[in-house]
């Protein structure tokens, strides 16, 4: 296998994150959003729709199997069985993977957690498909992406990978002390292997309260770099704050205490509470921060991930054509997501 290219030098704003970038610019109106997301808040949408967003459209791709949680549990790093190029047949054939059993503890974390409050997988993860809702905030974005079930019960999130192309997950639920798990799979940029594609994120934020409840990116692969960082974003309308494991924040840099993320299967954990939150992957701390600017507000959870374009706009706000955008169909699946009181 030959060496992977080498990114150019990068020149990058410092400040807030990819994502708050876009939120913040000027002419930006959030409102109508925000009010469409609070009405369709603990809804089930259609999961199809006309022009290529309901199963019956969407382009196959392939989601390897899942190695067994028990592997995080022993603190062993779960790395990708294999790529999004896996063979059809070979994914036919494995064995369904058992969904997450809730009486277990959290892979990560599991010494702030109370007691189970929710295990969703499935149809009734499928359900949290905001798609037509979430992907319509930008210009750019377009809702035309896919969620279905596939044969192993997860839930697979598929762009097109045209320019834009959007797809996303909103939890119905707030929580504002919790401790959240989902294992996810991040699928690999082709041609990069070590590299997660498109603008795949797992964060909390209350979008209509937004900074003021504050953001917690627990997962973003940040289109910039190709890298993925973890951050959390606070403040006012226009005077945002924020701090993030990337080193760009102008309010400060996260620690990073353990592995980043590759492309693959992997434990999410998130601890949440007021003053505190901390990141885990396959058991092992990322990132923490105890501060008052931890607000504690109650925060959805968003599953996400968009093509971003490389286009003069996109330019202008991350300061270079974005690393990993994938013009193919890209597949990011959930097998189940978990919550837990924060005790």
């Amino acid at each position: 296998m030959g060496a992977e290219p080498t990114i150019p030098e990068l020149v990058v704003p410092r400040g807030p994150s990819w994502r708050a970038w876009w939120r913040a610019r000027p002419g930006r109106t959030r409102a109508g959003v925000y009010a469409a997301l609070l009405a369709l808040a603990g809804t089930a949408v259609f999961l199809g729709a006309a022009g290529g967003s309901g199963p019956s459209a969407r382009t196959p791709v392939v989601i390897p199997p899942a190695p067994a949680v028990a592997a995080a549990q022993a603190q062993q790093p779960v790395v990708g069985v294999a790529t999004a190029q896996a063979s059809v047949g070979a994914a036919a054939s494995a064995k369904p993977h058992r969904p997450a059993d809730v009486s277990s503890p959290p892979v990560g974390g599991a010494r702030y957690a109370g007691a189970v409050l929710s295990n969703t997988t499935g149809a009734a993860l499928a359900a949290w498909n905001q798609t037509q809702s979430f992907c319509t905030q930008t210009a750019w974005e377009v809702p035309n992406g896919s969620v279905y079930t596939d044969r192993s019960d997860d839930t697979v999130l598929t762009t097109t990978g045209s320019p834009g192309s959007c797809v996303g997950l909103i939890s119905p639920q707030a929580y504002s002390s919790a401790v959240i798990e989902a294992e996810v799979y991040f699928p690999p940029l082709p041609g990069r292997p070590g590299t997660i594609a498109d603008w795949s994120s797992f964060w909390l934020t209350n979008q209509a309260a937004w900074p003021a409840d504050g953001e917690l990116d627990a997962v973003e692969a940040e289109p910039a770099t190709g890298v993925n960082a973890a951050a959390w974003h606070w403040g006012s309308a226009g005077a945002e704050q924020s701090m993030s494991t990337d080193g760009f924040a102008q309010q400060g840099t996260l620690p990073s205490d353990g592995p980043n993320l590759t492309p693959g299967w992997h434990v999410v954990d998130v601890v949440y509470t007021q003053g505190f939150f901390a990141v885990y992957y396959d058991a092992r701390l990322f990132t923490s921060l105890s501060s008052g600017v931890v607000t504690g507000a109650p925060l959805s959870l968003l599953i996400t991930t968009s093509v971003t374009p490389d286009n003069g706009e996109v330019q202008a706000v991350i300061g270079n054509a974005p690393q990993n955008s994938d013009s193919s169909p890209a597949g990011l699946a959930v097998k189940y997501v978990k919550v837990w009181s924060y005790k």
